[in-house]
């Protein structure tokens, strides 16, 4: 399948000074608008703004909706009210992960499912299944990240509400556009989602109302410091979801996300699996500061002479002054404070590159300050 634009993609193309693209589910967008460190340092001092029309929506709708997302997600959605929303996994037969993402609810009969990789065709499968249907929302709307320390001042300066709930999701009508904000991420930011007819519009209003406060564009690669900076995982970027019905990994515990699981929850997807191999778990991804200013991405990590895991994505973190990186070690060698060695690949240029030091660090990194300043 050929990339697709967002609807942003004029906006985004005339600021793209170097023409660096990537590719995030599908979608073609800018690595950088020409310093990716300066964009992830505006996101952590001022506000910077992020094109997110690549995140996979899922519209699930029917008369027994709420007990299929019961069933599909590890914890359960039918207690929500419109406009809440909870962060979850979904889990094949064999326990291990599909997906993780946000349930949204907007009806009764009605649940909105974004996520950082889409698995439309599994919906699609269990709504046949309860009598219900799911479409791909995906092109029918775009969406705007705003984080940083003056996300807030710059939706009061726009007119838009800024007193959300972490999780929450409000529909507003703005100025003669419909716009949904959303908090659903894990920067203490916003979301702004609108239909894509109107994308250019939200993108002019949001960068006049933020020209006072050093609005910056942010490309995707800034947003996987950010993603680091705050512990995130992703699939396809840092592991393979486990498409396949049976597949044992990976599991909840190796990616740390056993956090999204409610026990108490009964009846969900490859619960009985999960419990069974709940305690033989033996890997974990941690965080690594590393003693050098070189990220060290998808490295081979030692502890003395033994190989104890890998390096998944790694980045200079301009706000820490530091390269980190996300790892995922075998459990018996993960200690607070622990060290470990990394030696990056060689290349062309450097058929024998020096080991790198590395430190366990608690995630997140770092900590956003609440976004709300005004």
């Amino acid at each position: 399948m050929n990339p697709r634009a967002t609807p942003f993609h004029s906006r985004t193309s005339a600021l793209s000074r170097f023409n660096r693209w990537g590719i995030r589910n599908g979608f073609t967008l800018p690595l950088d608008f020409g310093n990716a460190s300066a964009e992830a340092l505006a996101a952590r001092t001022r506000v910077a703004v992020g094109d997110i029309s690549w995140r996979a929506r899922a519209m699930l709708e029917g008369p027994s909706v709420a007990e299929m997302a019961a069933r599909a997600f590890t914890r359960d959605p039918r207690n929500l009210a419109p406009g809440q929303s909870l962060k979850a996994l979904w889990l094949n037969d064999g326990g291990a992960v599909r997906g993780a993402g946000v349930v949204s609810r907007l009806a009764s009969d009605k649940f909105l499912v974004a996520s950082a990789a889409s698995d439309l065709s599994w919906f699609e499968t269990a709504a046949s299944l309860s009598g219900n249907i799911v479409r791909d929302v995906t092109n029918e709307e775009g969406g705007l990240s705003l984080i940083g320390p003056y996300a807030a001042n710059v939706l009061t300066t726009a007119g838009l509400p800024k007193d959300l709930a972490p999780l929450e999701l409000r529909k507003q009508f703005w100025r003669g556009l419909d716009v949904t904000i959303t908090r659903w991420g894990e920067q203490d930011g916003y979301e702004l989602w609108c239909k894509a007819d109107d994308c250019t519009i939200l993108w002019d209003r949001i960068f006049r109302a933020g020209a006072d406060f050093g609005i910056q564009a942010m490309g995707v690669a800034a947003s996987d410091v950010l993603d680091v900076e705050v512990g995130v995982a992703r699939p396809s970027r840092d592991y393979l979801a486990a498409n396949d019905g049976f597949a044992p990994d990976p599991t909840p515990a190796s990616l740390s996300l056993d956090k999204l699981i409610d026990v108490d929850h009964a009846v969900f997807n490859g619960r009985i699996a999960w419990l069974a191999a709940r305690e033989t778990n033996e890997s974990v991804i941690v965080g690594l500061e590393l003693d050098s200013e070189m990220p060290a991405p998808f490295c081979a990590i030692s502890a003395g002479n033994k190989i104890v895991g890998t390096a998944l994505t790694s980045v200079y973190s301009p706000a820490l002054r530091r390269a980190l990186a996300l790892a995922r070690i075998e459990k018996f060698a993960v200690k607070p404070d622990a060290s470990f060695t990394i030696v990056p690949q060689a290349t062309l240029e450097n058929s024998k590159p020096e080991s790198i030091a590395a430190h366990v660090r608690e995630l997140p990194f770092w900590r956003p300050a609440s976004t709300v300043v005004g």
